[in-house]
């Protein structure tokens, strides 16, 4: 019997990770499996090496690819497939996205659709799939239900870790502890570096490990701030704060930011980001955005 196939969404994190392990382990029988990893050029150096290792170790085969932007066209973002040895690690495909789109914040976050979503449907339009007429599973967990997505029947979104195999964050935690590799990397980092989907004090946090994070950040902001539909400037963060005016913001706070509360510390981008989501934002941020 022929096997159906099966879109598998590969952020980089460790929960769509056990999920693709999960899937592998049980659903080999009846799918033939597309798992899709989709670099931005911003992804941890850790989260590359965390995707080859589960290819390496599980046999995953994850296929790479990056965003293509086509300038001047009304056209969404193509891909080109890569490897971890040839994919961006300088912000390539995210200052190609800028270039067209303008810089993205919490009022303009189309980055995710350009440079992940987009990419990955492009690809499997390569291999002759719509991308609604296949299945396409997304690491989030029981725990996170929250944030699954109001068109998941529409465009054939499936959540094994909600449905077939419900877990929360300590399961995926704890699994992982037990195989010969992991992430290794703390929640406020994330995937993503400098995401302005973190809270303040992530970036904060951010900043006192690597500052270095934060000049691509800055860069763009030097070259494309005008650029996009906007009247006036953007700027990446919380608050319409530019990378010079967080820094400063950090030097004024002294070291306080380790105060600040649990629901501050939390809240938009955490461990992965995660293509097909519904975003919450905590009452706490409502007004800081744009």
């Amino acid at each position: 019997m022929k096997k159906k196939k099966i879109n598998v969404s590969v952020s980089g994190g460790r929960t769509s990770a056990y999920m693709m392990k999960l899937i592998m382990d049980n659903w080999s029988d009846e799918y033939e499996f597309i798992p899709i990893f989709a670099n931005t050029g911003l992804e941890h150096p850790k989260t590359l090496e965390f995707i080859h290792n589960c290819d390496t170790h599980f046999g995953f085969n994850t296929t790479w690819v990056e965003g293509v932007v086509h300038y001047d066209q009304r056209k969404a973002s193509t891909h080109k497939v890569v490897t971890f040895e040839t994919a961006s690690r300088n912000g390539e495909p995210f200052e190609a996205y800028i270039k067209k789109y303008g810089i993205p914040n919490t009022a303009f976050p189309q980055c995710t659709r350009e440079l992940k979503l987009y990419p990955m449907q492009s690809y499997l339009k390569s291999l002759g799939i719509n991308h609604r007429s296949i299945p396409t599973a997304i690491g989030i967990r029981a725990d996170e239900s929250r944030r699954v997505s109001k068109t998941a029947g529409v465009d054939n979104i499936i959540y094994p870790l909600i449905d077939n195999w419900p877990v929360d964050k300590q399961d995926v935690l704890d699994w992982w502890e037990d195989q010969p590799f992991d992430l290794g990397i703390d929640e406020f980092e994330g995937n993503c570096l400098g995401c302005y989907k973190k809270s303040i004090k992530k970036h904060f946090m951010q900043i006192e490990r690597d500052p270095s994070v934060y000049d691509f950040h800055r860069r763009m902001e030097s070259l494309y701030r005008t650029t996009g539909p906007q009247d006036g400037e953007r700027v990446f963060f919380r608050g319409n704060m530019d990378t010079n005016m967080l820094f400063q913001a950090y030097q004024e706070n002294g070291g306080n930011f380790r105060r600040m509360s649990d629901a501050e510390a939390s809240g938009g981008c955490s461990e992965s980001c995660e293509v097909y989501v519904t975003e919450e934002y905590p009452e706490w941020l409502l007004p800081l955005r744009g």
